[in-house]
Parts: structure tokens; C-alpha cells; sequence
């Protein structure tokens, strides 16, 4: 009848030949040299590996290219107890056709079957998102139990001199690589704070400084009866004298 319908399984092609392009090149350390060497707003898959193991494997979405997400990922990693950010590295494939498909799924099950063990960061919490408040007391992800949050570490973006309180928290929760959460009036946007903060200021000391004693200084610049509680993923400050169960540890106005 001279007619004839073809379509191309672009997502069984990508399965057979997007492993073998990966096995192709060696991974490269996790570096913002090596990060912001990819072509801006590219789109595709990538793999991290730690101390040479397969962990994780990711695609971009529309929001975020292999920019955003893997410079997310390594300011994350560097903000871990136990894991040294020197031994993360990465490959990333740029693909030109991209669908709308689960190409991560593809790739963990393709990696699952090739290695005999699923990518361990998978499904492990690496990356995952804020659980939300009242929440607090669900059980930590296992990425998070292995490699918990570290408040110890120099922050670099902080203004320093005598500032707004709420300015202060604001800039720390957007600056942060993991979840800062803070007590609100009832209904209101982080921004706008609560009622105890509007008004207070806080003296941030030139040079580095980090997020636990950024915090401290927040909390004496605050009425007792307010508390941070650290958790293996997050941190929160709220106006509360509470333990829970999976915190790490708490901070008061009185803590030394």
C-alpha cells in the first residue's frame, strides 16, 4: 500500500547505549573547576562515584541543569560529617534528545543488574527533600545517619557587622546546603519571621564564620526559651524546650 509507520524507541536505544558511552571515560573529582567546565544549562544523566564505587546515579530536569545539580551536590557533600569531598567524583553525558522518560530509573536498574547491587545514595536520602514540619521525629535517612550534617564547618557568605536578626536567618537558610528551618509567626513566609526576631540584631564578626556559631549568636540575640536542635540532615530553630528522638543535639541560650 506504499505506507508505513516507524517510530524510534529512543528510551530502549538510550538503555543499550548510554551505559556503554558512560564506560567510555574516566570520572573526574567533584570540583567547582571541573562543575562549571560543562556547558551551561546542559541537560543529560550523570553518575557520582565515592572512594571509586558507583553511589548515585541522577538526570537535570528543566529547572536545573548539570550545573545547578551537581553544584548543589558538591557544596552538600562538603557539609558532611565522614565524607571527604576529595574522593567524590562524577561523570555527566550531555543528550541532545532528551524525553520525558525515567531515565534515572533506566540507569539505576541497567547498574543494578551490571554491578549485582543497587547505587548505594539511591533511595537513601541523598538529596531528598524537606520532610516538613511535625515531622521531626521520623526515622533519618541512611545517608543522613552515615554522613550527617556538620555545623562546623567556615561559611564564607555571611555579611559581617551588626545586622538584622531576621536578615541574618534569612540569608543563612538560602546560604546553607541543607535545610535550615525556622519558627514563624502562624501562616507567615519565612521572610517575614516571627515576632521575636523583628526588631533584634546580631553582630556577625568579619571573616569566616560557621553555621553553629552564627546560630549561637542568634540564639543570645533572641528571648530565652527558643532552641536549635540539630538533626543528622537539617537543622531547626524553634521556640520550644523539646528532645526528640533522632536529633543530634540541641543548642540554648544557655548551651557554652
Amino acid at each position: 500500500m506504499g505506507y508505513s509507520e516507524f517510530e524510534l524507541n529512543i528510551p530502549e536505544a538510550l538503555r543499550r547505549e548510554l551505559p556503554l558511552h558512560f564506560n567510555g571515560f574516566e570520572p573526574t573529582p567533584l570540583t567547582e573547576r571541573a562543575v562549571a567546565a560543562i556547558p551551561d544549562k546542559a541537560q543529560g544523566a550523570y553518575l557520582l562515584f565515592h572512594n571509586d564505587q558507583l553511589v548515585y546515579v541522577g538526570k537535570t530536569d528543566s529547572q536545573a541543569g548539570f550545573r545547578t545539580r551537581l553544584g548543589r551536590h558538591l557544596n552538600n557533600v562538603r557539609h558532611r560529617k565522614f565524607l571527604d569531598p576529595s574522593k567524590v567524583s562524577f561523570k555527566a553525558a550531555r543528550i541532545f534528545v532528551f524525553s520525558n522518560f525515567d531515565l534515572e530509573t533506566m540507569l539505576i536498574e541497567e547498574y543494578t543488574s551490571h554491578y549485582g547491587i543497587r547505587p548505594v545514595w539511591n533511595f537513601s536520602g541523598f538529596g531528598s527533600n524537606d520532610p516538613g514540619h511535625n515531622r521531626e521525629d521520623q526515622h533519618p535517612a541512611q545517608f543522613d545517619l552515615d554522613y550527617p550534617v556538620n555545623i562546623d564547618i567556615d561559611l564564607d557568605f555571611l555579611k559581617p557587622g551588626r545586622r538584622p536578626l531576621l536578615e541574618v536567618l534569612v540569608e543563612l537558610k538560602d546560604g546553607l546546603p541543607y535545610l535550615l528551618r525556622y519558627e514563624t509567626d502562624p501562616g507567615a513566609h519565612y521572610r517575614i519571621g516571627h515576632a521575636d526576631m523583628r526588631g533584634a540584631t546580631v553582630d556577625i564578626p568579619p571573616g569566616p564564620i560557621t553555621a553553629r556559631q552564627a546560630l549561637k549568636l542568634i540564639l543570645r540575640s533572641l528571648p530565652n526559651g527558643w532552641q536549635v536542635t540539630v538533626f543528622p540532615n537539617r537543622t531547626i530553630l524553634y521556640k520550644e524546650d523539646r528532645i526528640y528522638r533522632s536529633q543530634v543535639e540541641a543548642i540554648t541560650n544557655s548551651s557554652p
